[in-house]
């Protein structure tokens, strides 16, 4: 196996990870944990959605959500790999559970950040904080 075949995509979601803070004003330093795991959640989104794009395994997505999570979020391996099994999780959750709700405005982040919708992206992820009264201070 190669195994390197990953970096790639390893690198674009990196990408995606740093445009989402970006593009919503967000500067990680100034984040709080439960921030940070929201945007974790949100991002789980955009890596699925590029697995399936790129016709990847469900292992390669799991690794690319941990890879993101170190890389993104800073969260060590084993911090990681129990978060991303905790979303992995959450997609099969009813409407009522908080990460799945999460994950689904997720869906609208993953269309809003790559067709350049930039201000609907800010607000999505905003929003987010202040409903679960954790709003971003910058």
């Amino acid at each position: 196996m190669n195994q390197t075949r990953l970096v790639p995509h390893r690198t674009q979601i990196a990408d995606h990870g740093q445009d989402l803070f970006r593009i919503c004003g967000v500067e990680f330093a100034k984040t709080s944990e439960m921030q940070r795991q929201v945007s974790g959640a949100f991002l789980f989104v955009v890596i699925n959605a590029h697995g399936m794009l790129h016709e990847l395994s469900p292992p390669d997505v799991h690794a690319l959500a941990i890879s993101m999570l170190m890389d993104v979020l800073n969260y060590s391996p084993e911090q990681a790999g129990a978060f991303s099994s905790n979303l992995i999780d959450a997609t099969g959750a009813g409407p009522d559970d908080t990460m799945n709700a999460i994950i689904h405005r997720g869906i609208d982040g993953h269309r809003q950040l790559t067709s350049g919708q930039h201000a609907g992206l800010r607000a999505n992820l905003l929003e987010i904080f202040e409903i679960l009264g954790d709003p971003y201070a910058g």
